[in-house]
């Protein structure tokens, strides 16, 4: 008797399922109604999710588009930025050149210049040596006279007095 399924036994082995016909009409509505329920209410309803899946996806998809879209749009950004910036340097290395030349051709003629003044200031003070050792030797001579002549009372020399 353990054997026996449950629902065939109950409280003195009666059978309390009895089939008969009306089995069949529940299983008949059964049918009919799941064969409803599927047009009015699965397959709507699956459409819905399939559309919003579908939709999701598409915008999933927009969405990674627009991503390379951006991403391709800011490395041409970054590259033009790169270019702008290197050209930038050149030119600023080109003008530093072009101003270390024209300083350097400032000093070489300024430098040129002082030499110049140099060497004229150096042909004046020789100059101007000479003429002061000339008249130190011309006075020198004169008073040298003076004082022989006063010491002595006459002229050394072959003197011109």
């Amino acid at each position: 008797m353990l054997t026996l399924p449950a629902f065939v036994l109950f409280e003195g082995g009666d059978n309390i399922i009895q089939p008969n016909v009306t089995l069949v009409y529940v299983i008949i509505i059964f049918i009919i109604f799941v064969i409803v329920l599927n047009q009015l209410l699965f397959k709507p309803i699956g459409k819905v999710l399939d559309e919003r899946e579908s939709l999701t996806e598409g915008a999933a998809a927009e969405a990674r588009a627009a991503a390379r879209q951006y991403q391709s749009r800011l490395n041409n950004y970054e590259e033009t930025i790169r270019r702008a910036r290197a050209e930038s340097y050149r030119k600023l290395e080109t003008q530093r050149k072009a101003a270390l030349e024209e300083r350097s051709k400032v000093v070489e003629s300024a430098r040129a210049q002082a030499e110049a003044e140099i060497a004229k200031v150096r042909a004046d003070v020789a100059a101007q040596t000479a003429e002061a050792r000339a008249a130190l030797e011309q006075e020198s001579r004169q008073i040298a006279e003076q004082i022989s002549r006063t010491l002595l009372g006459r002229a050394i020399g072959g003197g011109n007095s």
